[in-house]
């Protein structure tokens, strides 16, 4: 006979181990996004401050 408190502390387990492997993956996700955005700001802001000088000179 299956003892039910194992099995269900077996499900438990293996919930809580999707749940943290989940949220690592949405928190890397999350860095990357940021991180795209930070390189694009700097990006744009760069495009910015080359053309300021060119219409300077």
């Amino acid at each position: 006979m299956i003892n039910l408190r194992e099995a269900y502390r077996k499900d438990e387990q293996k919930t809580n181990k999707r749940r943290t492997k989940d949220e690592q993956m949405t928190n890397k996700r999350r860095t990357n996004d940021e991180q795209m955005t930070v390189r694009a700001a700097r990006a744009k802001e760069q495009m910015t401050n080359n053309e300021r000088r060119i219409d300077e000179q």
